[in-house]
Protein backbone atom coordinates (compact mmCIF):
# COMPACT_ATOMS: atom_id res chain seq x y z
CA UNK A 1 0.00 0.00 0.00
CA UNK A 2 1.41 3.61 -1.15
CA UNK A 3 1.80 6.10 1.72
CA UNK A 4 -0.78 8.60 0.71
CA UNK A 5 -3.71 5.61 0.70
CA UNK A 6 -2.08 4.31 4.15
CA UNK A 7 -2.70 8.20 5.49
CA UNK A 8 -6.30 8.28 4.16
CA UNK A 9 -7.01 5.01 5.37
CA UNK A 10 -5.42 5.57 8.81
CA UNK A 11 -7.63 9.06 9.08
CA UNK A 12 -10.73 7.90 7.61
CA UNK A 13 -10.35 5.30 10.70
CA UNK A 14 -9.24 7.62 13.32
CA UNK A 15 -11.67 9.75 16.16
CA UNK A 16 -13.97 12.04 14.21
CA UNK A 17 -12.07 15.78 13.45
CA UNK A 18 -12.67 18.72 16.03
CA UNK A 19 -12.79 22.03 15.64
CA UNK A 20 -9.63 24.01 17.50
CA UNK A 21 -12.42 25.88 19.94
CA UNK A 22 -13.59 22.00 21.21
CA UNK A 23 -11.55 21.01 24.72
CA UNK A 24 -9.65 17.97 23.77
CA UNK A 25 -7.74 16.90 26.96
CA UNK A 26 -5.66 13.84 25.06
CA UNK A 27 -3.99 16.68 23.11
CA UNK A 28 -4.13 19.77 25.92
CA UNK A 29 -6.61 21.71 23.77
CA UNK A 30 -9.45 23.69 26.41
CA UNK A 31 -9.29 27.05 25.19
CA UNK A 32 -9.47 29.18 22.25
CA UNK A 33 -7.11 31.86 21.68
CA UNK A 34 -8.31 35.29 20.98
CA UNK A 35 -8.79 35.66 17.13
CA UNK A 36 -10.32 39.16 15.86
CA UNK A 37 -10.96 38.84 12.53
CA UNK A 38 -12.04 41.13 10.04
CA UNK A 39 -12.64 40.92 6.01
CA UNK A 40 -13.22 43.89 4.56
CA UNK A 41 -14.38 44.17 0.52
CA UNK A 42 -13.83 47.93 -1.01
CA UNK A 43 -15.58 48.26 -4.29
CA UNK A 44 -14.70 51.30 -6.60
CA UNK A 45 -11.38 52.21 -5.85
CA UNK A 46 -8.84 54.41 -8.66
CA UNK A 47 -7.07 51.56 -10.33
CA UNK A 48 -3.55 53.20 -9.98
CA UNK A 49 -3.50 52.74 -5.89
CA UNK A 50 -4.54 48.97 -6.48
CA UNK A 51 -1.74 48.11 -9.56
CA UNK A 52 1.66 49.41 -8.13
CA UNK A 53 3.46 46.61 -5.97
CA UNK A 54 5.55 49.35 -4.13
CA UNK A 55 2.18 51.46 -3.74
CA UNK A 56 0.37 49.57 -2.26
CA UNK A 57 2.19 48.29 0.72
CA UNK A 58 2.67 51.78 1.72
CA UNK A 59 -0.85 52.39 1.49
CA UNK A 60 -1.79 49.21 3.85
CA UNK A 61 1.15 50.48 6.07
CA UNK A 62 -1.05 54.00 6.56
CA UNK A 63 -3.53 52.18 7.42
CA UNK A 64 -1.80 50.21 9.61
CA UNK A 65 -0.61 53.01 11.35
CA UNK A 66 -3.82 54.46 11.30
CA UNK A 67 -5.49 51.46 13.13
CA UNK A 68 -2.07 51.20 16.17
CA UNK A 69 -1.23 48.59 14.89
CA UNK A 70 2.79 47.38 14.32
CA UNK A 71 3.93 46.32 11.21
CA UNK A 72 6.64 43.94 11.25
CA UNK A 73 7.81 42.67 7.54
CA UNK A 74 5.98 42.88 4.66
CA UNK A 75 5.65 41.39 1.46
CA UNK A 76 3.92 41.82 -2.26
CA UNK A 77 3.58 39.93 -5.20
CA UNK A 78 2.56 42.00 -8.44
CA UNK A 79 0.59 39.65 -10.92
CA UNK A 80 -0.25 41.99 -13.98
CA UNK A 81 -2.82 43.34 -12.89
CA UNK A 82 -3.71 43.07 -9.11
CA UNK A 83 -1.13 42.79 -6.10
CA UNK A 84 -1.09 40.62 -3.38
CA UNK A 85 0.22 41.79 0.13
CA UNK A 86 1.01 40.40 3.46
CA UNK A 87 1.86 42.72 6.59
CA UNK A 88 2.89 40.29 9.33
CA UNK A 89 2.12 42.41 12.23
CA UNK A 90 3.32 41.86 16.47
CA UNK A 91 -0.57 41.17 16.66
CA UNK A 92 -0.68 38.60 13.64
CA UNK A 93 -1.05 39.54 9.86
CA UNK A 94 -3.13 42.00 7.15
CA UNK A 95 -3.57 40.21 3.78
CA UNK A 96 -5.04 42.04 1.06
CA UNK A 97 -5.59 41.34 -2.91
CA UNK A 98 -6.62 43.70 -5.64
CA UNK A 99 -7.97 43.47 -8.89
CA UNK A 100 -7.47 47.00 -10.41
CA UNK A 101 -9.56 45.95 -13.30
CA UNK A 102 -12.68 46.30 -10.93
CA UNK A 103 -11.59 48.64 -9.09
CA UNK A 104 -11.28 46.23 -6.57
CA UNK A 105 -9.68 45.09 -3.13
CA UNK A 106 -10.43 42.45 -0.49
CA UNK A 107 -8.66 42.48 3.25
CA UNK A 108 -8.17 39.98 5.58
CA UNK A 109 -7.02 41.59 9.27
CA UNK A 110 -6.47 39.25 11.66
CA UNK A 111 -5.39 39.96 15.25
CA UNK A 112 -4.53 38.26 18.55
CA UNK A 113 -6.23 41.48 20.73
CA UNK A 114 -9.51 42.99 20.28
CA UNK A 115 -8.56 46.61 19.60
CA UNK A 116 -10.58 47.01 15.81
CA UNK A 117 -13.98 48.20 15.69
CA UNK A 118 -15.73 48.71 12.27
CA UNK A 119 -16.40 52.32 12.26
CA UNK A 120 -12.15 52.58 12.85
CA UNK A 121 -11.33 50.10 9.89
CA UNK A 122 -13.68 51.95 7.81
CA UNK A 123 -12.53 55.14 8.61
CA UNK A 124 -8.91 54.38 8.41
CA UNK A 125 -9.19 52.41 5.01
CA UNK A 126 -11.85 54.73 3.56
CA UNK A 127 -9.20 58.07 4.40
CA UNK A 128 -6.33 55.93 2.57
CA UNK A 129 -8.42 54.46 -0.66
CA UNK A 130 -11.16 56.49 -1.05
CA UNK A 131 -13.51 53.73 -2.17
CA UNK A 132 -17.24 54.13 -3.40
CA UNK A 133 -18.14 51.21 -1.75
CA UNK A 134 -17.22 49.72 1.81
CA UNK A 135 -18.37 46.23 3.04
CA UNK A 136 -17.52 44.78 6.07
CA UNK A 137 -17.81 41.77 8.67
CA UNK A 138 -16.38 40.51 12.11
CA UNK A 139 -15.67 36.64 12.17
CA UNK A 140 -16.75 35.03 15.64
CA UNK A 141 -14.62 32.46 17.16
CA UNK A 142 -16.49 32.63 20.00
CA UNK A 143 -16.25 28.86 21.72
CA UNK A 144 -19.88 27.59 22.28
CA UNK A 145 -19.71 25.40 25.21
Amino acid sequence: MNNLLRLSTDIARSEPRRTISEPNPARGISFTPTIDHWVLQFHGIAADRLDDPDQLPNLLNEVVDALGLTPVSEHSHYFQPGVSTVIILSESHLSAHTWPEFGYMHVDIVTCVRKLTGPNLKRAFEAVFEPELTELVQLDYTRQD
